[in-house]
């Protein structure tokens, strides 16, 4: 069923964010909130001129925007590259499996998925926040650019339709699991290096 990896994501984090984190946390509101909004408006589709666009897609786009307008206009500037780069790749990839779809062996949500977290990853090795902010507008503005193109033909497409809210789950899932095992791994890596400290100095 298109769209179920995404609804067992936005459910994760309303229940991480509601039940779990801590009540003093910034984020905890703002997660929670943004959650629900995207489980209720997820069957429900808007008409933007011709355009016909997922609520849930524009809620992401939306709140992309808010994540990063606050940063320095160097940091809006290689933002500006970067999701012209993402978007780019974005509509690379699907202009050549609509070609050309023998060459797509795995199902493309998962080629998909691995294609854009290895961007967002080299785009933004240390800020996951602009990583995530930079997938969600690059490959939101690739899938308006397919829109139009298809237009052309009178092939109707769906900006941010349920299968680009999976394709979103599985990438930024990734994001957040690389993440928290790095983090895993360093408090792990910091409490044996303490030990050590604390060996050599028992000794001394």
């Amino acid at each position: 069923m298109p769209g179920i990896l995404f609804l067992f994501m936005a459910w994760g984090v309303w229940i991480t964010a509601t039940f779990i984190l801590d009540k003093k946390e910034p984020l905890r509101l703002p997660a929670a909130m943004v959650s629900l909004m995207l489980i209720i408006l997820h069957p429900k589709t808007l008409t933007i001129s011709f355009f016909q666009i997922g609520a849930s897609s524009f809620i992401l786009m939306c709140s992309a925007y808010l994540l990063v307008y606050q940063g320095t206009w160097l940091k809006k500037i290689y933002l500006f590259f970067s999701v012209m780069i993402i978007m780019f790749g974005y509509v690379g990839f699907y202009l050549l499996e609509l070609y050309d779809p023998v060459w797509v062996l795995v199902d493309r949500k998962f080629l998909l998925s691995i294609g854009l977290f290895c961007i967002g990853w080299i785009l933004y090795p240390a800020s996951i926040q602009y990583r995530c902010a930079a997938i969600v507008i690059g490959s939101l503005q690739g899938e308006v650019f397919l829109s139009i193109f298809l237009s052309k033909w009178k092939i109707p497409y769906t900006i941010g339709s349920n299968d680009y809210l999976d394709v979103f789950a599985l990438t930024v899932s990734a994001f957040f699991t690389v993440h928290t095992a790095g983090k895993i791994l360093l408090a792990v890596k910091r409490s044996i290096e303490g030990k050590f400290k604390g060996k050599k100095q028992m000794v001394h």
